[in-house]
């Protein structure tokens, strides 16, 4: 596996948001956890993707310096809900995660590498007890609800895994 990328790289090479990366203002589970989602389910193969939680943009997507940071004192209860959260993928999903420092400020970033037991599933809104769950590809630099030859294909993702290089879950 990959490892995640440094934190300058994302911003100095990714400086506007893509099919890859998404810059988030602040904390919103419930939109964050669709583009989890989607960048697990990998539709185009690019290797998952990354969100940076702490970054405003402008009207074009282009990320905004200086940052505008997490309050330091909210990351540890957010990576605390996000255990929860991650509990609600259909089949379990954990994203990767790290706080930097950038431009004096905390960014969190979630690295959400490619899962090899896709298509995943989550709830519309995960903060809610009941919810319906949706499969979520990334279009451009937008996370979606898979529908229709979308979703048949994601599904079709499944089984382009040669069986040889499936892991066994019953070995002992």
């Amino acid at each position: 596996m990959a490892l995640m990328l440094n934190i300058e790289d994302l911003l100095n090479k990714q400086k506007i948001e893509s099919n890859r990366i998404e810059f988030k203002k602040g904390w919103n589970p419930v939109t964050i956890y669709h583009s989890i989602c989607a960048f697990a389910n990998d539709f185009d193969d690019l290797g998952g993707g990354y969100i940076l939680v702490g970054v405003d943009t402008d009207e074009n997507g282009v990320a905004k310096r200086p940052m505008v940071g997490m309050p330091e004192e909210q990351i540890d209860d957010i990576l605390q809900d996000m255990i929860g959260y991650n509990a609600k993928f259909g089949p379990y999903y954990m994203p990767r995660t790290s706080t930097e420092d950038v431009d004096g400020k905390k960014v969190l970033v979630i690295w959400c590498p490619a899962g090899v037991n896709r298509p995943y599933s989550i709830p519309e809104n995960v903060t809610a007890k009941h919810s319906k769950e949706y499969f979520y590809v990334r279009c451009g630099t937008s996370s979606i609800i898979a529908k229709g030859e979308v979703l048949d294909d994601l599904r079709d993702l499944a089984g382009r895994v040669p069986f040889d290089d499936k892991g066994n879950p019953d070995i002992k």
